[in-house]
């Protein structure tokens, strides 16, 4: 009985440390992901990708949301990312984005309707999607 009390206090107290730490990490604006605004940064500026910063860098390219209103803005995003990014991230993005026009039921092969899901997201949030998407296909077989 003594052991299953130590081993249940245990618990509790490892519990009230992750809770805490989950708490610290929630309140604290650099883990968030979120990117952060420098203090000369104006607030009506804050919806420009090009001001955002994180920590006073400024943020990858292959971070800041692309636009999918229009097949025309999503369009100038791919090539700012052509222009901006490595060979590699550029690639693999474009793989992303294949993959996505060609699997996503809801995108319907349609570029249109594929950019407007993925407005707001960043390349890197894309990338990651498709990567898990694709580890998960193949555990089926």
């Amino acid at each position: 009985m003594k052991v299953f009390y130590i081993m249940s206090l245990a618990m509790l107290m490892m519990t009230t440390v992750i809770l805490a730490t989950a708490q610290e990490v929630a309140e604290d604006p650099t883990t968030r992901g979120s990117p952060v605004l420098s203090s000369d940064t104006e607030p009506e500026a804050a919806g420009n990708p090009e001001t955002l910063r994180h920590k006073d860098r400024p943020i990858s390219i292959m971070d800041q949301p692309l636009d999918g209103t229009s097949i025309e803005a999503f369009s100038g995003g791919i090539a700012k990312i052509d222009e901006e990014a490595t060979e590699k991230d550029y690639r693999s993005l474009m793989s992303a984005l294949d993959y996505l026009l060609f699997y996503d039921i809801g995108a319907r092969r349609d570029k249109a309707t594929l950019y407007s899901r993925l407005d707001g997201q960043s390349p890197n949030q894309i990338r990651e999607m498709v990567t898990s998407a694709r580890s998960k296909n193949k555990k089926k077989y």
